[in-house]
C-alpha cells in the first residue's frame, strides 16, 4: 500500500468528516431553534485544517500500523472502525479531557467535541482501511 494514498485519504477522510459534522448540528439548530446547536453548526478556517492535519496524521499511523493486518479474518470495515475506536481512545480522549478540565468547560462543549473528533477518526479509519482493502 503507498503511503501517499493513505495520507490523501486521511486528509479528506478529516474534511469529509467535519463538514458531515457541520451539516448535521445546522439541520438540529434548524430543527429545534432553542437548541445550542447553531454554536456547533459554524465552521472556521482552523479546525478545518485541524481536522484535516489530523486526518493526514491518522492515515500515517494506519501506514505505520499495516493497517491492523494483525486482526484476521474480519471485513475492511471491522478493521476500520477498531482502528479509528483505537485512536479516539488513546490520542483523542486523554487530549480533549484534559483541555476541558483546564479550561473549565461545560459538559455540553466537552461531550460536542469528543463527537466530533470521534467522527473524524471513524471516517479516516474506515476510509483508509477501505483504500487498504482495495491496495491502491
Amino acid at each position: 500500500m503507498e503511503r501517499s494514498y493513505l495520507l490523501l485519504t486521511g486528509s479528506l477522510g478529516g474534511l469529509i468528516s467535519i463538514l458531515a459534522q457541520v451539516v448535521f448540528w445546522s439541520i438540529v439548530a434548524t430543527l429545534v431553534p432553542r437548541a445550542r446547536a447553531s454554536q456547533l453548526a459554524q465552521l472556521e478556517v482552523p479546525e478545518v485544517l485541524l481536522h484535516m492535519m489530523a486526518g493526514i496524521g491518522l492515515g500515517l499511523l494506519f501506514w505505520l500500523s499495516w493497517g491492523l493486518t494483525a486482526i484476521v479474518e474480519v471485513p475492511w470495515e471491522w478493521r476500520g472502525l477498531a482502528f479509528g475506536g483505537l485512536t479516539w481512545l488513546a490520542l483523542v480522549t486523554p487530549a480533549i479531557a484534559s483541555v476541558a478540565l483546564a479550561r473549565q468547560l461545560s459538559m455540553p462543549i466537552f461531550v460536542a467535541t469528543a463527537t466530533r473528533w470521534l467522527a473524524t477518526c471513524m471516517i479516516v479509519g474506515l476510509a483508509c482501511a477501505w483504500n487498504w482493502q482495495r491496495g491502491l
